[in-house]
C-alpha cells in the first residue's frame, strides 16, 4: 500500500516534551526528526514515551521560525518512535511542505510507493499520485486527490452515529444542501423532491411573475416565498405576509386593501392594507384558498391592473407588489364545488412549486432530524445522539404536521431526554409492536401496496398511462402489466 504523503530523510533539531513517568514530571529533551513528512515524524529519542502516548513537538524549521505541534506515538524502536501530527494547522502545513520539497532526494524512485521513476513522469504509474513536486499548489491538490483514501483510513474505527454526524456536516456546513438559497434551516435535505424545489427557485426568483405553492401545512411555503423574494430583485424592499385564514373575512379586506377615515364603524382612522406595504417588494398570501368570493373579486382586479383600492375610497392606487400565494387545499376541486374562482386560479397559477411531504422524502427525515437534534444541542449547550430505536422511529413514522412537527419534537426530546440518547419516548413516538398473528406475507404486503398505488395514480392523473408511468418511475408497458394483474 502507498503512503498518502512524501516522506524524505531530514536532520531537524527538535525538543520533545513530554510527561516523564520516572517521577520527574514534563520534560523537555532535545532530540532530533530523522524522519519527515506532512501527516508525522520519526523522532531520533532516548526515552520512547509508551505507545498512544501524546508528545509536544517544538522544532525551528529554516526561513520560517519555531513552531510547536502535538504528536501521538504510533511506533516505538530502540532508536526512537514514530509520531502521528494531529494539531497541525494550514499555515504551519504549507511551510512544513516548503522544507519537505527542499530535501526530497532525487533518487528516481516515487515517495510514496518507492517505484522507480527514471523517465521521470509526472505521475507515478503504480499508485497513481502525482510527483511534479515543484509546481505551483502541488500540495493542495495532493490533498482533495487523496481525501478519500485518508477518510478511508479514518473511518474505520466511526460508529453509524459518527458516519451520520459527518454525512450530516458535509451536507450542511460543507455543501450548504438547503442554504445555498439563503432559505432558512428547514429546507436542509438532499432527496429529489427537495432538489427540484430549488431549482424551481432559481428560476422564478429573478422573473416577476406570480408563483403558487401547493403543499401541506408545515412543508415550508412561507420559507419558500420568503426564498424567493431574496433571490429577486426585490429583496431590499419589503417582504409582507399574511395568513388569509388567520383573520376573520370582514376585517380581511381591511387588512389587505386599507380603508378611509369613516369607510365603517370603528374605522376612526385612514389605514394603509397590506398590499401598499408591500410596494415595490413582494406580498405573500398564505392559504389563498380561504378567500372570499368578494376578496376574490379584488384580488383578480389587482392583478390584471395593479391597482388597489381601500374601503371606502373612489379613487384607486397603482402599486407594484410581486404577489406569491400558497395553499394546502386542492384548489382544482375547489374549483369545481365553485367555492374558488377559475380565472383567479389561472392568474395565480403562471409558475407552481409543489412542496413534498416529509413522508415522501425519504432520508431527508433523519437528515432533518439530525440537523435540529445538532441545533438544539448547541443551543442549551449539551450533546445528544439519537438512539438507533429512536432512527428507527423516526423513518417510519409518517410525520403528518411535516418539518414543523420535526422541529417540535426534537426541541421537546433535547429538553426532556435525562440520557445523552435520545429514544423515541423522548420524542413522544412508541416502537411499533408488531402482532404475530395479523402478519402477512412480504408477497401478500407488496401486492396489497402496489395495487392502491397504482389506483391512486390512475386516478391523479386520469388514467394518462404516460403520466402515470412518469408519477410512478415505471414504462409504460409496466403500467399496462400491471393494470391487467390487478383487473383495474
Amino acid at each position: 500500500m502507498s503512503r498518502l504523503d512524501v516522506r524524505c530523510k531530514v536532520d531537524l533539531p527538535v525538543f520533545v516534551i513530554a510527561d516523564n513517568k520516572g517521577g520527574k514530571g514534563v520534560t523537555e529533551t532535545e532530540a532530533k526528526i530523522t524522519s519527515l513528512s506532512l501527516s508525522g515524524a520519526f523522532i531520533d529519542y532516548e526515552r520512547p514515551s509508551a505507545e498512544k502516548a501524546v508528545v509536544g513537538l517544538k522544532y525551528d524549521l529554516p526561513k520560517h521560525g519555531e513552531f510547536e505541534i502535538l504528536g501521538e506515538v504510533t511506533r516505538l524502536e530502540n532508536d526512537g518512535f514514530a509520531a502521528r501530527f494531529y494539531n497541525l494547522n494550514r499555515d504551519a502545513k504549507l511551510k512544513l511542505w516548503d522544507y519537505i520539497k527542499e530535501n526530497i532526494v532525487d533518487d528516481l524512485s516515487c515517495p510514496y510507493c518507492g517505484k522507480e521513476n527514471t523517465q521521470k513522469f509526472r505521475k507515478c504509474d503504480r499508485c497513481g499520485w502525482g510527483l511534479n513536486f515543484y509546481s505551483q499548489g502541488y500540495i493542495v491538490e495532493h490533498e482533495k486527490e487523496s481525501f478519500l483514501n485518508r477518510l478511508d483510513l479514518k473511518s474505520k474505527s466511526f460508529s453509524i452515529e459518527d458516519i451520520y454526524k459527518i454525512l450530516n456536516f458535509i451536507d450542511v456546513e460543507i455543501l450548504k444542501i438547503g442554504k445555498n438559497l439563503d432559505i432558512n434551516e428547514e429546507f436542509v435535505g438532499s432527496s429529489r423532491g427537495v432538489l427540484d424545489v430549488f431549482s424551481m427557485i432559481r428560476k422564478v426568483a429573478p422573473t416577476e411573475i406570480p408563483v403558487l405553492i401547493t403543499g401541506e401545512s408545515g412543508t415550508g411555503k412561507e420559507l419558500t416565498a420568503m426564498a424567493i423574494h431574496e433571490r429577486s430583485q426585490r429583496r431590499n424592499k419589503p417582504f409582507v405576509t399574511i395568513n388569509c385564514a388567520a383573520i376573520p373575512d370582514n376585517l380581511l379586506e381591511s387588512e389587505l386593501f386599507g380603508h378611509e377615515k369613516g369607510a365603517f364603524t370603528g374605522a376612526h382612522a385612514s389605514k394603509i392594507g397590506k398590499f401598499e406595504y408591500a410596494d415595490g417588494g413582494t406580498i405573500f398570501l398564505d392559504e389563498i384558498g380561504e378567500l372570499s368570493p368578494n376578496l376574490q373579486s379584488k384580488l383578480l382586479r389587482f392583478l390584471e391592473d395593479r391597482i388597489v383600492e381601500k374601503i371606502g375610497s373612489n379613487n384607486g392606487r397603482k402599486v407594484d407588489a410581486r404577489l406569491i400565494a400558497a395553499t394546502n387545499r386542492d384548489i382544482k376541486s375547489v374549483i369545481a364545488n365553485g367555492s374558488f374562482r377559475k380565472d383567479l386560479f389561472y392568474r395565480l397559477d403562471v409558475f407552481n412549486i409543489h412542496l413534498p411531504p416529509v413522508r415522501d422524502r425519504g432520508e431527508d427525515k433523519v437528515i432533518l432530524a439530525r440537523y435540529f437534534l445538532n441545533k438544539f444541542s448547541r443551543e442549551l449547550n449539551v450533546n445528544k445522539t439519537f438512539s438507533s430505536e429512536a432512527i428507527g422511529v423516526i423513518k417510519s413514522y409518517e410525520w403528518p404536521g411535516n418539518v414543523r412537527e420535526i422541529i417540535n419534537r426534537i426541541r421537546r426530546a433535547v429538553v426532556m431526554s435525562g440520557e445523552s440518547s435520545v429514544t423515541p419516548q423522548d420524542l413522544g413516538l412508541d416502537v411499533p409492536v408488531v402482532q404475530v398473528d395479523t402478519v402477512k406475507s412480504l408477497k401478500e404486503v407488496r401486492y396489497s401496496i402496489e395495487k392502491q398505488k397504482l389506483i391512486e395514480a390512475l386516478r391523479h392523473c386520469n388514467n394518462n398511462i404516460s403520466k402515470v408511468a412518469r408519477v410512478l418511475g415505471i414504462s409504460r408497458p409496466s403500467v399496462y402489466s400491471l393494470r391487467k394483474r390487478y383487473n383495474i
